[in-house]
């Protein structure tokens, strides 16, 4: 039975109606909390932390699938793209804690002392292969057009976040951090981005329906 989901004015779903706001929250909040458990219970709390993200996931594909993806997710192309992203974004949360645990028990020496770092690295390039061939397969002008805008929210949260960080880290105010924390927080920006720009069409559409309804 196909999972119904509410559609604005133009015949497209809200994408709080689709997985990909959701993914993104869960990826951005999922990852530093997967680190820090592995660092602070060790391989096995990683691996349970990794586990809850991977079946939270994987029930909220499962929660807005159905026998008709396009009016779930609102086209085929974001459909597959929602799958892609999903896969690529276990990898990565994957591929960061076996360095991790690969960096707590022994750390190679080496070229691997290179690789082993850079082993999230592979998943991310995934991703931004997935969002590249999205917006090229999405025939969908309105679609894509709101795909693109949710990136550069992301976007711009990192550069804010970033850059006020670096300021306050510049006068002894807040210790360093690690540098990974930009993808989690570019799927933040990039889930609320979503919400934002689905409240805005929402707020437009019934604007425009107030304006041609008789008096």
């Amino acid at each position: 039975m196909a999972q119904s989901s509410i559609k604005d004015g133009n015949g497209h779903a809200d994408h709080w109606d689709t997985p990909g706001p959701w993914l993104g929250m869960l990826m951005g909040f999922g990852t530093p909390l997967c680190v820090f458990l592995l660092s602070g219970l060790g391989w096995g709390g990683g691996l349970a932390a990794f586990a809850v993200l991977g079946a939270i996931a994987i029930a909220i594909m499962r929660r807005f699938s159905g026998d008709d993806a396009t009016h779930v997710f609102g086209s085929p192309a974001l459909a597959r793209y929602n799958t892609r992203f999903l896969l690529a974004m276990m990898a990565y949360v994957a591929g960061l804690l076996i360095a991790m645990f690969i960096y707590n028990r022994e750390m190679p020496t080496g070229p691997l002392a290179y690789a082993v770092p850079l082993l999230p690295t592979l998943p991310l390039l995934t991703m931004i292969a997935v969002m590249g061939r999205y917006l090229v397969e999405e025939t969908d002008e309105y679609l894509r057009h709101r795909t693109s805008l949710s990136a550069l929210i992301g976007l711009g949260l990192v550069l804010v976040v970033g850059t006020a960080w670096g300021f306050l880290e510049t006068f002894g105010l807040v210790p360093n951090i690690w540098a990974w924390w930009v993808v989690p927080v570019w799927a933040i920006g990039l889930g609320i981005g979503q919400g934002i720009l689905a409240r805005y069409d929402r707020a437009a559409d019934q604007a425009d329906a107030d304006v041609e309804e008789p008096s």
